[in-house]
């Protein structure tokens, strides 16, 4: 009996201190979890804090993509505007430019005619003053006759 006494002892012994082993494998796996627990938190806090800052990046370039189509829609509605502007512009100078050309074209005609009577009065003027000129010509070299009888 002795014997199994001290087997039993023996059991015991091993028993406690396995169960020691046990409290310190548990108070370890404890401390473990904690850290790991730790550990969860932080990076389910560095998570949130991503997502946001993926939810604003991703909010700035929708607004950065709104803007850049409003201000391409106001730059072809600019450009259209500019190009209408150009094209009337253009018609608008090619029609005075035609009303000039007729208009000069009008006074070089009238200054034309103007010209030809004046040149007509003057030609009738040089006329009379040659027929002028040649009656007292001869009446100067026939200063003794009658110049009637000269024409008769």
């Amino acid at each position: 009996m002795a014997d199994e006494l001290s087997k039993i002892q023996t059991k015991i012994a091993l028993l406690e201190k396995d169960a020691k082993t046990g409290e310190q494998i548990h108070a370890r796996l404890e401390v473990a979890i904690g850290k790991l627990s730790d550990c969860a938190m932080s990076i389910k806090a560095m998570l949130a804090t991503q997502e946001q800052k993926l939810t604003k990046a991703e909010q700035t370039d929708e607004d950065i993509f709104v803007t850049l189509e409003s201000r391409r829609k106001e730059w072809d509605n600019d450009l259209k505007e500019l190009h209408s502007r150009i094209t009337t512009n253009s018609r608008e100078l090619r029609e005075h430019q035609v009303q000039s050309e007729n208009t000069m074209l009008n006074e070089l005609r009238a200054m034309k005619h103007q010209l030809s009577e004046r040149v007509g009065v003057l030609e009738k003027w040089r006329w009379v003053i040659i027929g002028g000129s040649i009656i007292i010509g001869l009446m100067m070299s026939n200063p003794s006759g009658n110049i009637w009888d000269f024409l008769s």
